[in-house]
């Protein structure tokens, strides 16, 4: 089973160009055979640490548009074995309670969250903070959520999409500036 690295930095800054544009890099992977399934890893984030965010395709889903968020290089998001373990929605919402310990700080974490909802340029988003300035939690934080963003897209295209995650994040903390 081969696996291919590779990378990508998406450009597009709505919902639909971005589903596309997650398409096209995906339309691109190599047919697999009876014998042969081919794998792929996408770096899709850098944080400042270091750490990376990185997309694996297939999995077990086998709905065809499907792929795991995974965290690389974060001992958080490891199995044991040492293996990357991908991280879910629960764990999003606990981490995002973790690093609000004040209402200037929810309001600015919430802002920078309903800014990846929007599909505005994460990287823009993360630098404009100015109480998590450095903060690689939040960076992280923020970019996984725009990935799970991505992920509902895909998978409720044709229906509400990212609405189903922003409404959990909503029930927890209230409306998204």
């Amino acid at each position: 089973m081969p696996l291919l690295s590779l990378a990508f930095t998406l450009a597009s800054t709505n919902r639909a160009a971005i589903r596309t544009e997650v398409f096209d890099y995906w339309i691109k992977e190599a047919p697999g055979t009876p014998s042969v399934t081919n794998s792929y890893h996408y770096l899709v984030e850098t944080l400042s640490d270091g750490s990376e965010i990185y997309l694996a395709r297939p999995t077990r889903l086998n709905k065809g548009a499907d792929f795991k968020i995974l965290c690389r290089k974060h001992a958080l998001f490891h199995f044991k074995n040492g293996n990357d373990r991908p991280p879910n929605h629960e764990g999003l919402f606990a981490k995002f309670k973790s690093l609000i310990t004040s209402l200037a700080e929810k309001t600015e974490l919430l802002t920078a969250l309903r800014r990846i909802w929007d599909c505005e340029n994460s990287a823009a988003v993360v630098s404009s903070l100015v109480l998590f300035r450095g903060n690689v939690r939040a960076e992280r934080a923020l970019l996984l959520a725009k990935w799970f963003f991505i992920e509902q897209d895909v998978t409720y295209w044709t229906q509400s999409g990212r609405h189903m995650l922003r409404g959990a994040f909503e029930e927890r903390f209230g409306p998204l500036p």
